[in-house]
């Protein structure tokens, strides 16, 4: 018999497929687990802790199951999650909302009088639209602030109205009567040119954890 006419050589093992060691799903559920108990906590009024804070928290332990699980190989998967997370807890960090609030959708709010206006205005996720055009009875240093979780909050005020804004976005863009800036962690300011202190303004605070800040006429 030659060489051609050998049988083919049959290989007996098989590839058997990467998965995440126990151990390594119990970091991640752990870290999900303390992120949720914690954010309940602080949402209830129990304890005095930031979103960050409690982001951190659930990084840290995801790095300190990474260093014990260092002899097991590779950890992809909590890998991953500690990245995605360490990414988010940046984000916080650069753009600090107390939690999401007021709600999902689009609202369209219209003020007219400054003894009107509230302490705050919210949306969690979906398209804010606050139109202070016909706002009237402008003290100095009247303040509007409001805030999206994920989407779109737009401010619309008259070409009139002198203004002081402060404007924050954690991911995504700020956009001050036609300049754009876009990234992560932005933080932009514009003071109407001429403005006198002490004189009629209204001071706008504008935030967004993830999405768009629009001030406009």
């Amino acid at each position: 018999m030659t060489l051609l006419d050998s049988p083919p050589v049959q290989q007996t093992g098989t590839a058997t497929p990467h998965t995440q060691s126990p151990a390594a799903r119990i970091v991640t559920g752990s870290a999900l687990v303390l992120i949720g108990v914690l954010w309940l906590l602080e949402r209830a009024g129990l304890v005095d802790i930031t979103v960050t804070a409690v982001l951190a928290l659930g990084t840290g332990l995801v790095g300190v199951g990474l260093m014990l699980l260092a002899g097991r190989g590779p950890q992809r998967g909590l890998i991953v999650f500690g990245t995605v997370l360490a990414l988010i807890t940046t984000i916080t960090a650069s753009a600090p909302l107390e939690g999401f609030q007021g709600g999902v959708g689009e609202r369209v709010i219209e003020v007219t009088a400054a003894e009107d206006i509230r302490p705050n205005y919210n949306l969690a996720m979906g398209t804010l639209t606050l139109d202070l055009r016909g706002l009237t009875g402008l003290e100095a240093s009247t303040v509007v602030t409001a805030s999206v979780g994920m989407g779109e909050l737009v401010i619309r005020v008259s070409a009139d109205t002198p203004v002081d804004v402060q404007a924050r976005a954690g991911a995504g863009e700020v956009a001050i009567f036609g300049r754009t800036v876009d990234g992560m962690g932005i933080f932009e300011t514009y003071q109407t040119p001429g403005s006198v202190e002490g004189a009629e303004t209204l001071v706008i605070k504008a935030e967004v954890f993830m999405g768009t800040v629009e001030v406009t006429n």
